[in-house]
């Protein structure tokens, strides 16, 4: 409480009388404080309990979550949140194993940001995101257990929209390389279940707009 140098003029001019009564007084102010709860650590604890009126806030936007992570845990790669209604329900229904329909969102396809495609083996779908956010999900047709479709990360390496095939001799329209073996996306008969040889058909709707879309280096996941 008190400075130990006694050349101080302050502590020279307060005699022994003083001082010691300055002293029982702050003895006495301690004994109440701690009483009372006013000690530093007290106060947090009483801080830590009390009940504080937040001011609304802003939200941020919907954060974006990386497609290779997503495609990691098995989920789908967006927040609810920023999914529309009507594609929750359209996920959710008893035909979306076996429907041939495309949901597309026309107000994020015309948006500009990172670009990526999940395609779900299991499912038999795939679905494009800009900037993490979903963007259209589609049907597509993979490889059959005896020419199996791989999984794995991919790029694309290739854009050819008029690409034939130099081993089984057909056309393979707007085709996406994604192996060096010739894997890819492209036009094709689109069944519900796998009958490719190893390629994603698409339909020509969605491929029309991935081909448009994705620039070369674009990243695909292929999930089981």
């Amino acid at each position: 409480m008190f400075s130990k140098d006694n050349s101080s003029p302050r502590v020279q001019c307060i005699g022994r009388s003083a001082a010691r009564g300055w002293a029982v007084a702050v003895c006495s102010l301690g004994l109440v404080s701690c009483s009372a709860g006013w000690w530093p650590w007290q106060q947090q604890d009483d801080l830590e309990q009390t009940e504080f009126i937040q001011p609304a806030l802003v939200l941020p936007p919907p954060r974006v979550i990386r497609c290779r992570r997503a495609a990691r845990n098995g989920e789908l790669p967006a927040d609810e949140e920023g999914i529309p209604q009507d594609y929750v329900e359209f996920r959710n229904s008893s035909g979306y194993r076996t429907s041939l329909r495309t949901w597309q969102d026309a107000d994020r396809l015309r948006n500009g940001g990172q670009r990526c495609v999940v395609i779900e083996l299991s499912n038999q779908r795939g679905q494009y995101f800009v900037d993490g956010q979903l963007a259209m999900d589609f049907p597509v047709c993979t490889g059959v257990p005896s020419h199996p479709t791989p999984t794995g990360a991919f790029r694309i390496s290739e854009k050819d929209r008029h690409h034939r095939s130099n081993l089984y001799h057909c056309a393979m329209p707007l085709f996406m390389r994604l192996t060096n073996d010739g894997i890819g996306l492209h036009v094709g008969d689109v069944f519900r279940v796998p009958a490719s040889h190893g390629c994603i058909r698409l339909t020509r709707e969605a491929c029309d707009t991935l081909f448009r879309d994705l620039p070369h280096g674009s990243e695909v996941l292929i999930r089981p």
